[in-house]
């Protein structure tokens, strides 16, 4: 008889060894520190949830045959307390995928405490099993957005990475023809100077202003200390992405209107995180976070499409684009389903599970 039930931590090294097999290299020895990796983010964080645990699936003989992973977030719905799964890894072994083992396992996930499911990672698969279990697209989180600061060089990182680019660049000359282009063709001008000033965003920041951010937010993130340190610290250890920034956004006269997270890549993409700010002043947070991209050498700066960043976006000549991922949410109560697509919702792509999978590949070496 087959079982479903929440990971333990002796399971790590099965699941760590089920998920090398199905979703990394295809090889039954897991790399090291993955199971660390999964012990790290969904036993040991802050705000680890048990009645909302990552789940495995067990058949007739004991063995782990699938796996779902969890990760909590806590939040504030019209100001009340609510708790926020997020759905993180999914994998089945090949041999059990005819029972539907994984379909099984998201079945009893969403059917978890939690007031409101989200993943911002799914496949088309996924995307199936969620909707016939009463699940929903994001439609918005579907859209990626792009800022393009040096065109020159980002038409020649492009070519380097999608398929069949071969074209090569010399930097220098690239610099060069960047500086004239932008300098004289206005709708590819670089962002200008903001009238804002910035410093470094600390988790105790975080926790000060975000009463007033959210202000008149009817859905957030309830950030504590503890937990903004937690996730600072994990931004430090993904590979690939570059160099974490978060700053804090003022006014000319001190006052705090927002701030931003991102990665910063030089002569690469930069991907956005999060931007929270008052309503009226999203767009001065976004300039502060352009200029800050281009002035340090960022080629092209992109994101998730948002309900309250859409207006601002289009007004800084930002290119929409579809993700190779989709967005999914699930929650038996619509009014929170309702709000979560609209501009009274700030819930990113650092409240998900997007930009922490690629901390596997720093922790285990993988490629």
């Amino acid at each position: 008889m087959s079982l479903i039930r929440p990971l333990d931590r002796s399971d790590l090294p099965q699941v760590a060894a089920l998920y090398e097999l199905v979703v990394r290299s295809g090889h039954a020895s897991p790399a090291p520190g993955l199971a660390t990796y999964f012990e790290s983010v969904l036993l040991d964080q802050p705000w680890a949830d048990p009645e909302i645990p990552s789940l495995v699936h067990l058949d007739g003989d004991g063995r782990i045959v699938a796996f779902q992973g969890s990760s909590v977030r806590r939040a504030r719905f019209n100001g009340r307390p609510i708790r926020i799964a997020c759905a993180g890894q999914l994998a089945a072994h090949p041999d059990a995928r005819h029972r539907a083992v994984g379909a099984a396992l998201v079945r009893a996930y969403l059917d978890g405490p939690q007031d409101l499911t989200i993943t911002d990672t799914a496949n088309d698969r996924m995307r199936r099993i969620w909707t016939l279990l009463g699940g929903e697209m994001v439609h918005l989180g579907c859209i990626g957005w792009l800022r393009v600061l040096q065109p020159w060089q980002f038409t020649t990182w492009y070519a380097r990475h999608h398929p069949g680019g071969r074209l090569a660049s010399r930097r220098r000359p690239l610099q060069l023809l960047d500086r004239a282009t932008t300098r004289w063709w206005r709708p590819l001008a670089p962002p200008a100077k903001p009238t804002t000033t910035s410093e470094t965003l600390t988790p105790a920041g975080v926790v000060e202003h975000l009463d007033h951010v959210g202000a008149r937010l009817r859905l957030h993130l309830d950030y504590d200390e503890g937990y903004v340190s937690w996730l600072f610290a994990q931004l430090t250890l993904v590979g690939g992405l570059g160099t974490p920034v978060r700053r804090l956004v003022r006014e000319p006269d001190g006052r705090v209107i927002g701030w931003y997270v991102y990665y910063l890549q030089q002569d690469a993409v930069s991907q956005v995180l999060q931007v929270a700010a008052v309503d009226r002043h999203v767009g001065p947070t976004l300039d502060d976070l352009l200029h800050h991209a281009w002035r340090h050498g960022a080629i092209g700066v992109m994101g998730r499409l948002e309900p309250r960043l859409q207006t601002a976006l289009a007004e800084r000549r930002c290119r929409l684009y579809p993700t190779r991922y989709t967005s999914l949410s699930h929650s038996r109560d619509k009014d929170i389903s309702a709000v979560l697509a609209s501009e009274q919702s700030l819930l990113t792509r650092l409240d998900g599970e997007w930009w922490i999978q690629d901390r596997e590949v720093e922790l285990t070496g993988l490629g």
